[in-house]
């Protein structure tokens, strides 16, 4: 019978899994027997991700590069190919923001920044992943969004906002145009979750915040690393274009 829940020696490939929730993620799937290629920006993050990740399994590999850079995703996955011959799993979790501008103050550079991270280094992990995927009919990608994309009144930055809600559509529309490969696209989008950036919020900012939410505390990286973890498993299969919100009980009129 096949193991519905098991991703034991499939291939994962994690954007943005040297910090917070891709870091959480990568973590759960070394747990459950997958090998595991996390990307980022930063090798000394880079450095102490793999630091972290080898006490739980030595099937794991550090790469360093740019979601927005087309050069850096095609040699990540050539290396992840040379190395294991196969890829699974595809979790975007590469994004983010610096500051929080509102309209008055968000520049057309910063706009476009915003977009780039959080919308366009999607589109262009999936579109050079997908090739390893349809070789072996199956595929397994999920995306991640936000609070912030819901359409909730969430206090950030009208670029992270937009581009986290196109990701939920993106998602919704790669599900149709890849479903007769076997590989399907889902979207998990997270509450404020204690990750570095928000851990480094001013304590009256982060009471603020908390109150907002009707559980009264923060999402946890390993929460949310759960919930991306099922989107991945064999028996998700008949799962795809859904976005599911783990925010803590936050209302967003989505």
């Amino acid at each position: 019978m096949l193991k519905l829940s098991s991703i034991k020696n499939q291939v994962a490939f994690v954007t943005g899994g040297t910090l917070g929730i891709g870091l959480a993620c990568a973590a759960r799937f070394l747990s459950e027997g997958a090998r595991v290629a996390i990307l980022g920006r930063n090798e000394s993050h880079g450095a102490d991700a793999i630091s972290f990740l080898k006490k739980i399994s030595a099937d794991v590999i550090y790469i360093k590069g740019d979601c927005t850079v087309s050069e850096d995703i095609d040699s990540a996955l050539h290396r992840i190919d040379e190395k294991w011959g196969s890829l699974h799993i595809l979790v975007n979790c590469a994004g983010g923001f610096i500051t929080s501008p509102k309209l008055d103050d968000l520049s057309v550079a910063e706009w476009r920044k915003g977009i780039e991270w959080n919308l366009t280094s999607k589109f262009l992990t999936i579109k050079a992943a997908t090739p390893y995927m349809k070789k072996n009919s199956y595929g397994r990608i999920v995306n991640i969004s936000s609070v912030a994309g819901r359409g909730g009144v969430v206090a950030a930055p009208i670029d992270y906002s937009a581009a986290k809600g196109a990701v939920v559509v993106l998602t919704q529309r790669l599900a149709v145009e890849l479903a007769p490969f076997g590989i399907t696209a889902n979207v998990v989008a997270p509450g404020t979750t204690m990750t570095p950036r928000v851990s480094a919020l001013k304590h009256r900012r982060m009471e603020d915040v908390i109150a907002r939410i009707p559980v009264g505390r923060l999402g946890d990286a390993d929460e949310i690393a759960h919930a991306i973890l099922y989107f991945c498993t064999p028996g998700a299969g008949f799962t795809t274009g859904s976005v599911l919100d783990v925010n803590g009980g936050v209302w967003t009129g989505a």
